[in-house]
């Protein structure tokens, strides 16, 4: 018997089917294990969510040390600027300073001491101080109304009273043995000669330019200073 000539070709579509059924029936399984394998590497593991928090505690712990230099550096300079701030002189702040020699007629002093009154242009003024190298603490007048009225008066060569603090201040004119000159003096009286505090820098005779915690009149080689601020 003759098998015609379709078999073989059929026989091949049967089995190319059986073939192509295997290969359909064993796919599904290869990509369930590739996608549970993409799961998983997608999965983070416990070391690597372990190490993310350690990150984020360093990362914290390093800003609150910044924050805690920050705190230090700022308490070193506050205090440091506050000094600064303090020690800095007021712009009102003015000083005469000179030194007198015994029996020598002062000059550049009392050039000095005209610069040193016609510059009191402050408003108002904290405090008023009379010293110099016979006592370096002198007298303070911390009343700034007392203060401010001293230093007017200076200023525009007026004639002033006030006592403060049981001593009496003058500011007036001196004409006396062959000289004159503004004064500003604690000993009560104008134009006189007690020992005390009194300054006539400009006084055009001898060394009678006034003394500090001394005679006034005729006193030792000695600074002299008045400060206003």
């Amino acid at each position: 018997m003759s098998k015609s000539p379709g078999s073989p070709i059929k026989t091949s579509d049967e089995k190319l089917g059986r073939f192509s059924f295997v290969r359909g029936y064993h796919t599904p399984p290869q990509q369930s294990r590739t996608t549970t394998q993409d799961q998983i590497k997608n999965v983070p593991s416990d070391s690597s969510a372990t190490k993310s928090k350690c990150s984020v505690s360093r990362c914290i712990g390093l800003e609150l040390l910044i924050l805690l230099l920050l705190l230090v550096l700022a308490a070193l300079i506050i205090p440091i600027v506050v000094i600064i701030l303090d020690t800095r002189s007021s712009p009102c702040s003015t000083t005469y300073s000179q030194t007198f020699t015994s029996g020598v007629t002062a000059t550049t002093q009392c050039t000095a001491w005209q610069v040193f009154t016609t510059g009191l242009t402050c408003s108002s003024y904290s405090l008023m101080q009379m010293y110099g190298s016979n006592d370096p603490v002198g007298i303070t007048v911390d009343s700034s109304s007392v203060a401010t009225a001293l230093a007017y008066a200076l200023r525009y060569n007026a004639t002033f009273g006030i006592s403060y603090n049981g001593i009496t201040w003058k500011i007036g004119s001196c004409t006396c043995c062959g000289g004159s000159s503004y004064e500003i003096t604690a000993t009560g009286i104008l134009c006189s000669n007690p020992s005390g505090y009194t300054m006539r820098p400009c006084y055009g005779s001898g060394s009678c330019w006034g003394g500090i915690n001394s005679a006034t009149c005729g006193a030792a080689t000695q600074t002299m200073s008045l400060h206003f601020e």
